[in-house]
């Protein structure tokens, strides 16, 4: 891989501004690659750079496939945290034909991905507020402060924009017992921060009610640092 992609050299930080990578791939046919092919070639730490989340994602993508083409499937997945936008190259290549929404804090993060047709860059705090009610998502997934009230915020906000039969996804749990991350949360973005882990435990503990109580929660799957929820189908 590149040493100047995002997860070498020029690791994308949020305290900086984002950072485009768009590697010279000639005349490969992107679609043909595997999510974590297109993870590690976009500097995405979804692939093997550090996560392996892209593992898990082929599982929930061939689930809601449920056999269809996914080259052809019309799907609709977000991402909050859009950092240098690597993710959404990969999900946007790996479904062509489905529709990609990237949501960030930040305004500057609207001006990456604009030779991408099929992906859109919203600027808002789904901590605060909700994706627009005109939208529903097959997947969605959080990637944005790792801070448990936040992921808590952002959950209640978006729970309601998932499909029947959809997943909702919540990245780098281990943030919420590293006291490492939550000192340099607070020293570049928010001096104010908690980052309780009861606030992540009381988010579990409701889901865990709802599979129970057989809710709009069908299961729920954790594997390292990724929490999985699909909702009723």
């Amino acid at each position: 891989m590149d040493p100047n992609a995002r997860g070498g050299v020029r690791r994308y930080l949020d305290i900086v501004k984002p950072e485009e990578y768009v590697p010279n791939t000639g005349e490969v046919d992107l679609t043909e690659l595997s999510l974590t092919g297109l993870a590690d070639l976009y500097g995405s730490d979804k692939g093997t750079i550090k996560h392996n989340y892209t593992v898990q994602y082929e599982k929930i993508v061939n689930e809601i496939l449920a056999g269809r083409d996914r080259k052809k499937a019309n799907l609709t997945i977000g991402e909050a945290g859009v950092a240098c936008g690597a993710s959404l190259r990969m999900w946007g290549n790996y479904l062509p034909a489905s529709f990609i929404y990237g949501y960030d804090i930040r305004e500057e993060c609207e001006e990456l991905c604009k030779d991408m047709k099929t992906v859109k860059i919203v600027t808002k705090d789904l901590c605060k507020e909700e994706p627009s009610r005109a939208v529903l998502f097959d997947l969605f997934i959080d990637d944005a402060s790792h801070i448990s009230e936040e992921m808590v915020a952002m959950f209640q906000n978006c729970w309601d924009r998932v499909k029947y039969g959809g997943y909702y996804v919540i990245e780098d749990l281990g943030c919420t017992y590293s006291d490492s991350y939550t000192e340099q949360f607070r020293k570049h973005f928010n001096p104010n921060a908690v980052n309780r882990r009861e606030s992540i435990f009381g988010l579990v503990d409701w889901l865990m009610k709802d599979v129970d109580g057989r809710g709009m929660v069908s299961e729920i799957r954790y594997y390292p640092q990724m929490l999985v929820i699909k909702k009723m189908g």
